[in-house]
């Protein structure tokens, strides 16, 4: 199935955040997002000054899908408005690579995943890309999904399973529950990845 462009850009826009991105200081023995691996953390959230500054420069991602060897850098918001076409880009990388079904992405994940590549490449210098193990998934590819619910955001694209191969799963998923925009889960057995959504906030350890 294309690509359904039913929804209005006023309607995209009205559902992006606005929260700024965590703060840039350093983490403390004392914070409860200290990772065990040492890795900085964010211990409080940027001032309206810095996390404007910061939402107001071109909103990209570094995105790389194993399952289909797509690797794309695709910016999806510059000067104050969606980019269509980085947009677009965007969730076909996140699309159901199953069933090959494209979907808008809630713009709200969009920018959850850019608030952690941003944090990450100011903190840590980091350049590497999101792996994406799961976007969007069909009501059929969900249903053969192991462990997936029955209600899963995923069917609205609204969630993502990913990670950073060269960082710590635990880390990695402290990280995202900073930005408290919804649900994280971390699977740290065989499957090793972070799942993330943008509905309520919530925590879970597989």
């Amino acid at each position: 199935m294309s690509l359904e462009l039913a929804m209005s850009r006023r309607e995209l826009i009205k559902r992006s955040i606005t929260v700024g991105i965590v703060g840039m200081g350093m983490s403390t023995a004392s914070s409860p997002l200290m990772a065990a691996s040492g890795l900085l953390l964010p211990q409080n959230y940027a001032n309206s000054s810095d996390a404007a500054a910061f939402w107001a420069k071109p909103r990209t991602l570094n995105l790389f899908r194993p399952s289909s060897g797509e690797h794309q850098v695709v910016c999806f918001w510059r000067d104050g408005r969606l980019d269509l076409k980085g947009y677009l880009e965007a969730c076909k990388l996140l699309r159901d690579v199953t069933a090959n079904k494209t979907v808008q992405i809630d713009l709200r994940l969009l920018n959850l995943l850019r608030g952690q590549q941003g944090w990450l490449e100011m903190a840590m210098g980091l350049k590497e890309p999101y792996q994406i193990n799961s976007g969007y998934r069909s009501e059929e590819t969900n249903a053969l999904t192991e462990g997936a619910a029955k209600d899963s955001l995923h069917k609205k694209g609204q969630a993502c399973d990913g990670k950073y191969p060269s960082l710590p799963i635990e880390y990695q998923g402290k990280l995202m529950s900073a930005f408290r925009t919804g649900g994280v889960g971390f699977y740290i057995n065989r499957q090793k990845f972070i799942h993330s959504d943008v509905g309520r906030i919530r925590y879970w350890v597989r």
